[in-house]
């Protein structure tokens, strides 16, 4: 006799999802795609595009930074390992290096940020850490004394530093009086300064100027002490003084008629909190001018030769 079945029981794969259960799936993968693509970008890697001028001719910034979209699809892209960064700030690794390509929140008394609200991210490079002295003459920087070989951003004829005397100060009695800076102002107002030339050196203004403590407070606060042969009353080069926390940060392009960098020379040194991370390699694109343009992103072997600050 065959024995009758009943009708099978309906497991949970096999019923039929109402339209909330879909809902709250659907959104439930977003959310955990979101979540894992937030910490990968704030923990693990980031990539960053590069745009403008300011570090022709090692890094190339596409085709200008009036159209951001196209340079972002025309400039290289650099890697950016996040963990890095945060070992750093845990303590667990030691400061950046001299020489190594960092992204950095723009400071917010940098000149560009004077006329609008927001205060992007930056490529710069790290040229002095704590305790290192700096100083520009005639374009020639020197850390600790030591005169940089800038070939690096010379060498293939594209970009030639300009002339710059900085910090250029003026002292009286063994204390410093006044910058010798000048100010341009833009048709909104503001006023921005221009870095000295060898060439042309403008006439000092005083420290207290609200303008020289916008751009220059910060720098006048960690310069070196006045040497006793100082000349009294008349522009000198003094070295500043990078203090705890924070770098000396410039771009390669340093020639202005070439669309120059704004950095350290016009806003001082910045905080360490500031450095987003550290790039470590141009991923994109892949060729450029017929030739591989990824590459490693490490210290020019100029950095190598500069010695400790003094004690």
């Amino acid at each position: 006799m065959a024995q009758f079945k009943g009708r099978p029981k309906l497991t949970r794969a096999s019923k039929k999802k109402t339209f909330k259960e879909r809902l709250i799936a659907e959104v439930r993968g977003y959310a955990e795609a979101l979540a894992l693509a937030f910490l990968i970008v704030t923990f693990v890697f980031n990539t960053v595009g590069v745009v403008g001028s300011s570090m022709r001719p090692n890094l190339n910034g596409g085709v200008g930074s009036r159209n951001i979209l196209q340079s972002l699809l025309t400039g290289d892209r650099v890697f950016i390992p996040k963990y890095d960064n945060w070992l750093r700030r845990i303590g667990i690794l030691g400061p950046f290096r001299r020489g190594e390509v960092v992204v950095v929140r723009e400071p917010a008394n940098a000149p560009t940020a004077q006329e609008r609200s927001r205060r992007p991210f930056f490529i710069k490079r790290i040229i002095g850490i704590p305790g290192d002295h700096i100083r520009l003459e005639a374009g020639q920087v020197y850390v600790n004394g030591h005169p940089m070989d800038q070939s690096f951003i010379s060498s293939t004829g594209e970009i030639t530093p300009d002339a710059i005397d900085f910090p250029l100060v003026v002292a009286e009695g063994g204390k410093v009086t006044g910058m010798a800076v000048r100010f341009v102002t833009t048709i909104r107002g503001t006023p921005i300064p221009q870095l000295s030339r060898t060439s042309s050196r403008p006439q000092p203004i005083d420290v207290n100027d609200p303008r020289v403590q916008l751009y220059y407070g910060t720098t006048i606060d960690t310069l070196a002490p006045v040497p006793d042969n100082a000349p009294d009353s008349e522009p000198f080069v003094l070295d500043l003084i990078v203090p705890d926390k924070h770098y000396f940060i410039m771009g390669d392009n340093r020639q202005s008629s070439r669309g120059g960098s704004e950095d350290s020379r016009f806003f001082g040194p910045v905080r360490a909190i500031t450095v987003a991370g550290k790039a470590t390699a141009i991923i994109w694109p892949p060729r450029r001018d017929g030739d591989w343009n990824w590459r490693g992103l490490r210290p020019p072997e100029a950095f190598s030769a500069i010695p400790d600050p003094p004690p």
